[in-house]
C-alpha cells in the first residue's frame, strides 16, 4: 500500500518531526509512505487535498480540520500531532511604542499568517477584556511578520515557532503575551493542542490497524530528529533559509508525542467550545465523533 502524507511548508517543527520519514532513514511497516509539503494556512491546500483524496494523511490545523470535519468531511483524526506551551507562539509589538498592555490593543491592527487569528481573539476578549469586534487583521506570511512590525505597518504581530525566537531576541519589539500563558490563567490547561494528524476516514475504516503503524512510524521519525538537530536545521537552510539558533531553539516550543489521551480530549473538547463561542465552528459535537479510538 503507497500512502502520502502532507505537512505544513516552511515549519521547522514539522520539518524536523518527519525528516528521517521523507529521507527514507524510517519506514513504515508494511506500507510505503510519500512526504509532501503543502501551503502554511490562510491556504486551505492542506486539508483540501486530504479531501480530495490527493494525499491520505496529514497534519491539519486544529480549527481547519473541526471545520471540515463538521461540514462532512471524509476524514478523522488519530492523534494529536504537537501542543503548544508557555512559549513559542504570541502577539508582538514595539519596545517603544504605544501599546504597553494587551488591553491597548482594543481598535489596532494585527498582523498574523492567517489574518483574523480565532484563538487570540477569544483570549483577547476573554482574558484581556478586549472587544475583539474592534479589531482588524491583515495576513502576511510568517517570514514577514517581524518587518511589517518593526516597519510601522501594523500595531502587533502574531509570532510563532522560529519566528517567536526571533522576536524574543529582537531588542526593537516585545511579547504582549502567549496564548499559553492567556489559556493556562482562562481555562487551567498548560498546553493547546494547535495541530493533529488526520487519515481519510474510508481508509481508516477498511485498514483500521493502520492508525497504530502510523503514529508508531512518526514517533520513530519524531525520535531521530531529537539526535539530529544539527544536520536537520542545515537541511531546512538550504531549502527555506533561516537563522540555526532560531530552528534549533524553536523546536524545543511545542510538545510532540502523537497521542490522543483522556487529558488530551479534554483539552480537545474546551479548544472546539472556544471556536463555537468565537464563530469559527457552528456548533459543538462530541470529540469522540471526530477522533478515532
Amino acid at each position: 500500500m503507497d500512502l502520502i502524507f502532507a505537512h505544513y511548508r516552511n515549519r521547522f517543527c514539522m520539518f524536523r518531526t518527519y525528516y528521517a520519514l521523507a529521507k527514507g532513514l524510517v519506514k513504515p511497516d508494511g506500507f510505503t509512505l510519500q512526504v509532501v509539503e503543502l501551503p502554511d494556512p490562510p491556504s486551505h491546500e492542506q486539508e483540501e487535498a486530504l479531501i480530495r483524496g490527493d494525499v491520505q494523511v496529514a497534519n491539519l490545523y486544529l480549527p481547519n480540520f473541526l471545520r471540515c470535519k463538521l461540514q462532512g468531511a471524509p476524514i478523522v483524526g488519530i492523534s494529536t500531532e504537537w501542543k503548544s506551551t508557555m512559549k513559542g507562539n504570541g502577539i508582538f509589538v514595539l519596545e517603544d511604542g504605544p501599546i504597553k498592555t494587551p488591553q491597548d490593543l482594543s481598535g489596532r491592527l494585527i498582523a498574523s499568517h492567517q489574518g483574523a487569528h480565532a484563538i487570540h481573539r477569544y483570549l483577547l476578549k476573554h482574558r484581556y477584556g478586549v472587544d475583539e469586534k474592534t479589531l482588524r487583521w491583515e495576513s502576511h506570511p510568517q517570514e514577514e511578520l517581524l518587518h511589517v512590525l518593526k516597519s510601522g505597518k501594523v500595531d502587533a504581530v502574531v509570532l510563532l515557532d522560529q519566528f517567536f525566537f526571533r522576536g524574543e531576541k529582537d531588542a526593537a519589539v516585545r511579547c504582549l503575551y502567549t496564548d499559553g500563558e492567556a489559556w493556562k490563567a482562562l481555562r487551567g490547561f498548560s498546553e493547546m493542542i494547535k495541530h493533529m494528524v488526520a487519515v481519510r476516514e474510508p481508509l481508516l475504516k477498511e485498514h483500521p490497524e493502520l492508525r497504530e503503524k502510523l503514529l508508531q512510524t512518526f514517533r520513530a521519525s519524531f525520535q531521530y530528529s531529537e539526535g539530529h538537530l544539527e544536520e536537520i536545521s542545515a537541511e531546512f537552510i538550504k531549502r527555506y533559509g533561516g537563522d540555526r539558533e532560531a530552528l534549533i531553539a524553536s523546536a524545543r516550543y511545542p510538545r510532540i508525542e502523537f497521542t490522543f489521551t483522556n487529558a488530551e480530549r479534554k483539552l480537545a473538547d474546551a479548544e472546539l467550545k472556544m471556536l463555537v463561542e468565537v464563530g469559527e465552528l457552528p456548533h459543538r459535537v462530541p470529540i469522540c465523533s471526530v477522533f478515532a479510538a
